[in-house]
C-alpha cells in the first residue's frame, strides 16, 4: 500500500475527487496536496506580473489548500499540504521524485482539455511521473455514488509489469474484490461455432491457451496472499477491451504503465495511456513492483 501519496489541486471538482478518492483509498498514508501557482497563467487570480497580483495568487492558493485541509477534517485525516510556484507539471514532478510513492491525479482539472482527453497537466504528469499514478475521471458525485475499492479489474498481458500491477492491487485493496482481465485480440468478431474448422479456430484456441496461462500465475500469486481472483478475458484490442470491460460493472482499473511492448517509462501510444485518456473509471498504472518488507 502506497506510504506517501501526493495529490495536486488546483481549486476544480475533478482535483478535489483525486483527493477525495484517496483518502477513501489509501487511509493510512500520509497525503501531500499540492497547490502549484503557474506565474504565466493570466486569468483573475494570477493576471499580470507584479508583486500584487502574485500575492492573490498565493493567497487563492492558500485558500484552496485551507479548503483542502477542511475536506481532510471532515474525515479525520491528518493532510499535509504544499504551495509552490512555477510550471504545474514541473513542480509536481519534482516533488513526487522526493519520498513521494504515489500520485494521484483528477483527469481535467482547470484545462481546456475535456473527455475522452486527461487535461494537459494530468497528463503530463501521468507520462513522466517516477512512482505510480492513480488518474481519477470521476466528479466528487461520481465517487460518493460508488464504494471503494469495490470490484477492481486488473488488465494482464504476461509481462512482469503487469504482474506488478496485480501485487500493487492485491496489496493496496485488501477489500477489493478482484477481476483479472485478458484482451484476446483476435482479428475477427464471431462466435466459437463460425470459426470451427478454420484456421481462427486453431488462432482462438492459441489466444485462449496463452489467457490461461497468464490467469494460472495470477491465481498463484493471490493465492499466496489467501486472496480469491474471478477471471474475464474479451475478444477485442487491449485497450478497448478494457474499458469496455471495465465500464460494464468495475469500479477502477490496475494495470501495468507500459506492459508488453514499451519498455520505456514513458506511456506514449501504448495501451496504458490510451485506457487512462478513455475510462470513465479510475486507472492506477502501477511502474514497479511493490517493495519487499
Amino acid at each position: 500500500m502506497p506510504g506517501h501519496v501526493l495529490v495536486p489541486i488546483d481549486g476544480s471538482d475533478h482535483a478535489f475527487a483525486g483527493l477525495e478518492y484517496c483518502f477513501r483509498s489509501f487511509p493510512d498514508a500520509t497525503i501531500t496536496a499540492l497547490y502549484v501557482i503557474d506565474p504565466t497563467r493570466d486569468d483573475e487570480a494570477t493576471a499580470g506580473s507584479t508583486d500584487t497580483s502574485l500575492e492573490r495568487a498565493e493567497a487563492h492558493g492558500e485558500r484552496v489548500l485551507d479548503r483542502a485541509t477542511d475536506r481532510a477534517a471532515d474525515r479525520d485525516v491528518d493532510l499535509r499540504t504544499s504551495l509552490r510556484t512555477g510550471t504545474p507539471h514541473t513542480e509536481i514532478l519534482e516533488v513526487a521524485a522526493t519520498d513521494v510513492d504515489h500520485v494521484v491525479v483528477g483527469s481535467h482539472g482547470q484545462s481546456p482539455i475535456t473527455r475522452p482527453f486527461l487535461g494537459r497537466v494530468s497528463e503530463a504528469v501521468v507520462r513522466r511521473s517516477p512512482v505510480s499514478t492513480t488518474i481519477v475521471p470521476e466528479t466528487t458525485a461520481e465517487l460518493d455514488e460508488r464504494e471503494l475499492p469495490g470490484e477492481i479489474l486488473v488488465a494482464l498481458d504476461g509481462s512482469e509489469q503487469s504482474t506488478a500491477a496485480l501485487e500493487f492491487a492485491l496489496e493496496a485493496y485488501p477489500t477489493a474484490s478482484f477481476t483479472a482481465f485478458h484482451a484476446l485480440s483476435l482479428p475477427f468478431d464471431r462466435p466459437r461455432e463460425d470459426v470451427e474448422g478454420t484456421y481462427l479456430e486453431a488462432l482462438l484456441d492459441d489466444r485462449e491457451r496463452r489467457a490461461e496461462r497468464i490467469f494460472e500465475s495470477a491465481r498463484a500469486v493471490a493465492d499466496d496472499r489467501g486472496m480469491t481472483l474471478e477471471t474475464a478475458t474479451g475478444n477485442d484490442s487491449p485497450a478497448r477491451a478494457i474499458v469496455d470491460r471495465a465500464s460494464n460493472g468495475s469500479d477502477q482499473i490496475v494495470m501495468g504503465s507500459h506492459g508488453r511492448s514499451l519498455p520505456a517509462r514513458l506511456i506514449t501510444g501504448s495501451v496504458a495511456e490510451r485506457v487512462a485518456r478513455r475510462s470513465p473509471r479510475t486507472v492506477t498504472l502501477v511502474r514497479d513492483a511493490p517493495a519487499s518488507d
